[in-house]
């Protein structure tokens, strides 16, 4: 279909719409993000223990939301004997499950370790609002080892409406 025109009321049922539609439709003014107020959004915090808390809020992806309702609680692996690794919290938006989860995305072991990729594809699409360093035998998470990645454009960012110009167009 080269041309499409929407949303109309349906007349006999002459109208139907997908999910992907509105989606669609909302994606091309809503970036995707953490909604910046307020500035507690989707905040990951440190237990003191191996869990870290993430504040309710909304976040925002390819046109769909996710709402974080009340604080949830993530469990983070004990570090390794030897090595260390980044974790990442994300915000997941999974197409075949239907869903927007927040998640502990687990790192690979290094002495230099290196945070995981984001899978940004048609079937899911990550958004890391945290990064957490987990060094060779840690066995609590402390503040200082959890990086605020929500206002980083290039992993997560905040929701911005409105259109954006792409001002190397111009």
């Amino acid at each position: 279909m080269a041309e499409k025109s929407s949303f109309f009321t349906s007349l006999n049922g002459d109208r139907k719409y997908k999910a992907s539609d509105f989606a669609e439709y909302f994606g091309t003014f809503i970036s995707n993000g953490v909604f910046p107020n307020p500035n507690t959004n989707l905040q990951v915090t440190s237990n003191g223990d191996m869990t870290v808390t993430v504040n309710p809020g909304y976040a925002w992806i390819n046109g769909y939301m996710y709402n974080n309702t009340d604080i949830l609680e993530l469990k983070i692996d004990t570090g390794d004997g030897v090595l260390n690794r980044i974790d990442r919290v994300v915000v997941r938006l999974d197409f075949t499950n239907r869903s927007i989860t927040t998640n502990i995305k687990k790192g690979s072991l290094a002495s230099t370790p290196v945070a995981p990729y984001l899978q940004r594809d048609n079937d899911v699409y990550e958004l890391c609002i945290a990064e957490i360093s987990i060094n060779a035998t840690t066995t609590s998470i402390s503040q200082g080892s959890i990086k605020d990645t929500r206002m980083d454009d290039e992993v997560c960012g905040m929701v911005n409406s409105l259109i954006k110009v792409d001002s190397a167009i111009l």
